[in-house]
């Protein structure tokens, strides 16, 4: 039997991003989940904004940002710029976070989360109170000890990475766990049932 919830924002688990908007001057970083890959040729990510976002202020001037996926280390300090308003409080400071140049773009990366990508605003969306931002990759960079070689072909190590993920209305941060199967590949036992 199955229990209906009715219309909700339930989804999960989604990653939860750590987006920064503005330049190595002025910048600043919102935690946020609701966010996607939208396409692979061109590479286009989706981030769902509240308007009143200080980052999403930043984001509209310079139409670029950055998507940094923190590690499952890092949950607090990703909360952390979550709760409070970049207007008020300079969130890389007070949660011990480092801005780094980007290579493709203005806006920075941030040091401490394994992988990174910058991006490029290709067309927004408004949707009730949020508005989505579609940006363009243009270079992405991960730690290199988050890399294994196999065939002399670099391969991202999720493990590594350990990327933490969010689960939207019970509020709370999760690891992934451990590898179940290889995509398009671990169906096709079904195939030869």
């Amino acid at each position: 039997m199955k229990r209906q919830l009715g219309q909700t924002d339930v989804f999960f688990p989604a990653p939860a991003a750590l987006i920064v908007g503005g330049t190595i001057e002025e910048a600043d970083v919102a935690t946020i989940a609701w966010i996607g890959m939208l396409s692979s040729t061109p590479p286009i990510v989706g981030v769902s904004f509240d308007n009143r976002r200080y980052t999403l202020e930043l984001i509209r001037r310079t139409r670029e940002f950055t998507v940094n996926i923190p590690s499952a280390d890092h949950y607090k300090e990703t909360d952390f710029c979550g709760l409070i308003s970049g207007r008020d409080t300079n969130k890389f400071i007070k949660a011990g976070l480092t801005p780094i140049a980007a290579s493709r773009i203005k806006t920075p990366i941030i040091r401490e989360c394994p992988f990174n990508l910058e991006c490029k605003i290709v067309q927004e969306f408004q949707l009730g109170d949020y508005l989505l931002i579609m940006g363009e990759i243009v270079e992405t960079h991960i730690d290199e000890d988050k890399v294994n070689f196999v065939n002399n072909r670099p391969q991202i190590d999720i493990s590594k990475i350990n990327p933490l993920v969010y689960c939207a209305t019970v509020r709370e941060y999760w690891s992934l766990g451990k590898k179940l199967g290889n995509a398009f590949q671990s169906g096709m036992d079904l195939l030869n049932q």
